[in-house]
């Protein structure tokens, strides 16, 4: 590729990313992002959804409950809500958490986690004890067959508590848990 071509797609790549940069830190009172800024310290990755201004995946400060959450992205202009439902649940990585219910004085607040899929897409660490049949098929290295001695070596023996119990499952060696570590 020319040199100026480079050039000109290094120019984008850095246009592109300042104006992605400069959208995270936005006030939202003047329409732009969430009201806090982007969080760039250890913290957690959740997904805010439902009946929020600005849905969407936001990376908080850890300690952070599902009340605080959702007051950093503001409501609809000219609203109150009184919300029910875990409020103070401190939250962690990988967990949804959505504002259901009328625009008004009846909001629900829910905390649910975001699939294998969508964490291993957000680097949000898996765990060996919660994964389903299906998900373990998402990883590389493990078919459908391997999901299913996987989820039925769980059922009969117990949790595996970290990734490396995996090992104990027939078809599971050190270059395959190699493989997928990083995913845990």
């Amino acid at each position: 590729m020319p040199r100026s071509q480079r050039l000109a797609l290094w120019c984008l790549a850095l246009l592109l990313t300042l104006s992605l940069y400069m959208k995270g830190r936005t006030p939202a009172e003047t329409g732009g992002g969430a009201a806090f800024s982007n969080f760039t310290g250890r913290g957690i990755t959740v997904r805010l959804a439902g009946n929020v201004r600005h849905p969407g995946v936001y990376r908080l400060p850890a300690g952070t409950d599902a009340g605080t959450a959702i007051n950093m992205t503001p409501a609809a202009k000219g609203v109150t809500t009184r919300v029910r439902g875990p409020v103070t649940q401190p939250l962690v990585s990988g967990d949804v958490v959505t504002l259901a219910g009328d625009y008004g004085a009846n909001q629900l607040i829910s905390v649910t986690k975001m699939g294998a899929r969508e964490r291993m897409l957000l680097g949000v660490p898996l765990h060996p004890d919660l994964l389903e049949e299906a998900e373990w098929d998402l990883l590389p290295g493990i078919g459908p067959a391997l999901s299913r001695r996987i989820v039925a070596d769980r059922q009969e023996n117990g949790a595996f508590g970290s990734v490396e119990g995996l090992l104990r499952v027939p078809g599971i060696g050190e270059g395959k848990l190699a493989t997928i570590r990083k995913y845990f």
